[in-house]
């Protein structure tokens, strides 16, 4: 399940990024900027490279999960985030729900691996 969840999270990252070099606003709630377009850039291209391996997809989604949960607790502290952006309400909603699933398929994929059972002679 993180493999595929990396892949398809990678590739809407990887949109979102080149999208912001078009567009200023998206739906006119999202603001997106230089920076705001790197990071999405850099997070689409860790997601799609840790979708090659199960043990890379799960650190990705827990690092995912973990960091966006921070942005979204952070973006209502500091709505410029301490000077990097500016995130509005929306976006830190959007960062909840984005770390809330990641954090849920990365750390919910340590217990859907096979157990094996052992034969003793």
């Amino acid at each position: 399940m993180a493999k595929t969840f990396s892949m398809i999270i990678g590739f809407v990252f990887l949109f979102l990024g080149i999208l912001g070099f078009f567009f200023e606003h998206l739906f006119g709630i999202f603001h997106l900027n230089t920076v705001h377009n790197t990071v999405h850039l850099a997070i689409g291209i860790c997601g799609v490279l840790a979708s090659a391996k199960d043990s890379y997809s799960t650190v990705f989604s827990r690092l995912l999960g973990i960091l966006f949960l921070l942005i979204g607790l952070a973006g209502f502290i500091s709505p410029n985030l301490f000077g990097l952006m500016h995130v509005g309400i929306a976006e830190n909603i959007l960062h909840l729900i984005v770390g809330a699933i990641s954090a849920y398929i990365g750390f919910r994929s340590v217990t859907e691996q096979p157990q094996t059972i052992s034969k003793s002679a």
